[in-house]
């Protein structure tokens, strides 16, 4: 069952990580033409502003948990590694399950508030008038495939000899 989770989220992780690098990349163009309009022909794109702050919202929710698989965040280890053999173990699931914690609040109270926002329709005030829960889905979303993710990773803590 572990492997089939791990198989799963790998590839899952696999296809965030490639919709989160070309937001990135088209992020990165859309914000250079818009610069260049703006300052050459004094005419910006229309909602840029808002399509930025969007799509950095979603690259962060699509790659955190791919992140946390990588062990690329920023974590003082010092501790956890210098401690003793036995007390390794247990901190280390107990890091863990507040990551977990964390990622369990986001995904209820973000499914919760996007829930709420589609139901009465709310839109963002902008020039787009984008519908909020298009905006906040991501976070729920997000913060399931990390729940997913800490399950996977305290299994195999438990599971190390």
């Amino acid at each position: 069952m572990m492997d089939r989770l791990d198989r799963g989220l790998a590839a899952a992780h696999r296809i965030l990580v490639v919709i989160a690098c070309a937001l990135l990349v088209g992020l990165m163009v859309c914000v250079n033409v818009d610069l260049l309009l703006r300052s050459v022909f004094r005419h910006p794109i229309e909602g840029m502003s808002e399509m930025t702050e969007i799509s950095l919202l979603y690259i962060t929710f699509l790659a955190t948990a791919w992140v946390y698989r990588e062990d690329g965040h920023v974590v003082v280890d010092l501790l956890v590694y210098e401690v003793y053999a036995k007390a390794r173990k247990p901190m280390l699931i107990a890091s863990n399950l507040i990551v977990g914690l964390v990622a369990v609040v986001l995904a209820y109270y973000g499914s919760v508030a996007t829930l709420d926002h589609f139901a009465r329709g709310v839109r963002n005030v902008s020039v787009l008038e984008t519908p909020m829960a298009l905006i906040i889905w991501i976070i729920p979303f997000g913060g399931l495939i990390l729940v997913l993710e800490v399950i996977r990773k305290i299994c195999r803590i438990v599971q190390e000899p």
